[in-house]
């Protein structure tokens, strides 16, 4: 190895893949990072999907659930909304962010979110959906209605456009 230009050689490739090496950890690192923050935001999606699919059957008549929900919402007018629909609106932004209503069924009535939107990239209602869900738990509870809190959580359809929106899935179709 007394050859200056396999010495020389040897430093040139050195020197080049030193400049090269960088670049192509940065890329790499780039492209991984990326992946996992698609796979985190991800399962954060699911999970929010599954807190919003989740409802609350209260076994009273629609007059006495109507005044159970109307209650809850009215004890925080920051975070809910009695629409002029009958519906309840959820606030992350605007009053109507996720929509939920009553629906009769065999049971009684089912409080269960209809549609929501989305800001920055996903949608934010789920915690005050939560808290919306324990108000109207903690109410029956002191009224003494018997309430029932579904397993299967309800499923939505994503549909795009400048301000995508989630609807509920229509089980019959």
């Amino acid at each position: 190895m007394d050859n200056p230009l396999v010495i020389g050689a040897v430093i040139v490739i050195i020197i080049v893949v030193a400049m090269l090496a960088p670049r192509w950890i940065r890329r790499s690192a780039g492209s991984r990072g990326r992946r996992a923050g698609r796979r985190f935001e991800e399962d954060r999606v699911l999970e929010i999907l599954e807190d919003l699919g989740a409802t609350v059957v209260l076994h009273a008549t629609p007059d006495s659930a109507r005044s159970i929900v109307d209650d809850a919402v009215r004890r925080d007018p920051r975070r809910f909304t009695v629409l002029d629909d009958g519906s309840y609106g959820i606030r992350f932004l605007e009053p109507d962010d996720a929509v939920a209503r009553l629906v009769g069924t065999p049971d009684g009535m089912r409080l269960q979110v209809e549609r929501f939107g989305e800001h920055l990239g996903r949608p934010n209602t789920s915690a005050f959906w939560n808290v919306l869900r324990a108000a109207v738990l903690r109410e029956a509870a002191a009224r003494g209605i018997g309430t029932t809190v579904p397993d299967a959580p309800q499923l939505f359809d994503r549909v795009a456009g400048d301000s995508p929106i989630w609807v509920l899935v229509d089980p019959t179709s």
